[in-house]
């Protein structure tokens, strides 16, 4: 699992700035929404939050989101972009340092792709112990088989490790973890299958 997450992180470290351009604007304001409407309180934990986009559009809809994020640079650009004081923290999701059940929901967005798939269950068990009692999460992964580093033209042809999944095995996952889907879709986006769970703590 470090490889991977050591390689993703030197290879947002080296296109923070190009990534966070043409991210930034890109809102899933739908996903967001539907989020927000169903927590049951303000504190949201940004698990990879990249560029910050995210934290700002929470951050503008009344609640106390923290972004977290293994790389540096990544971190500088949205720190550069989002005006809020100490909304960032530099952490590895894998290995949360915040209390047990801080907050209310876990907006994990495009991250659990850079991880080997037998890890993602422990990962979700710490995404667990953060939350409180119903605490809601939402996940958002690349459908398909296998691991593979994708190269992009757009992104300097850099490196990056992606694990793809498939909507059943999302759910078990998060089963295995200690929750119940509320909400589980397979949508296509710009030629590329998202799976996008909604999911909460079960008591």
């Amino acid at each position: 699992m470090k490889d991977m997450l050591k390689l993703a992180v030197q290879t947002y470290n080296k296109i923070a700035k190009i990534y966070s351009e043409h991210t930034y604007g890109k809102i899933v304001q739908y996903q967001a929404t539907k989020f927000m409407s169903l927590l049951k309180g303000k504190k949201i934990l940004d698990v990879g939050c990249g560029s910050g986009r995210d934290v700002e559009y929470f951050l503008q809809e009344g609640y106390e989101p923290i972004g977290i994020d293994l790389s540096e640079k990544m971190l500088l650009e949205a720190r550069k972009k989002v005006k809020a004081k100490n909304v960032f923290k530099k952490m590895d999701f894998t290995d949360l340092k915040f209390k047990e059940e801080t907050f209310d929901g876990v907006w994990a967005m495009a991250a659990l792709y850079h991880i080997p798939r037998k890890n993602v269950t422990d990962i979700l068990r710490g995404f667990n112990k953060v939350l409180k009692k119903k605490g809601l999460i939402y996940i958002a992964v690349e459908e398909g088989e296998g691991q593979k580093e994708v190269r992009e033209e757009k992104y300097g042809n850099e490196p990056r490790p992606f694990t793809y999944f498939n909507e059943k095995e999302m759910h078990d996952f998060l089963y295995e973890a200690g929750f119940k889907i509320i909400g589980s879709e397979v949508n296509d986006t710009n030629e590329t299958k998202w799976i996008e769970i909604f999911a909460r703590k079960e008591e």
